[in-house]
């Protein structure tokens, strides 16, 4: 019988696993970069803005690879 009474805690909440925080940090590496260079070409700051275009197109290609791996394994 249940005790309906009872208090107990509940059950803790598994961690984001490595695939789940590595697609977070990609996603936000992607908008973060492709903003940034958006912004600094708008201003006139071409020489700025290239590392930023260079890291956006780098977390893409990353994105994409992942998504083609995964497509793969499943």
């Amino acid at each position: 019988m249940n005790d309906q009474y009872r208090i107990t805690e509940p059950p803790p909440r598994p961690a984001p696993g490595h695939f789940t925080i590595m697609g977070i940090a990609l996603w936000t590496g992607l908008v973060a970069g492709a903003v940034l260079n958006t912004g600094l070409q708008a201003v006139g700051l071409p020489l700025l803005a290239v590392p930023f275009g260079a890291f956006a197109l780098a977390c893409g290609v990353a994105l994409i690879v992942r998504a083609v791996k995964n497509r793969k394994r499943a």
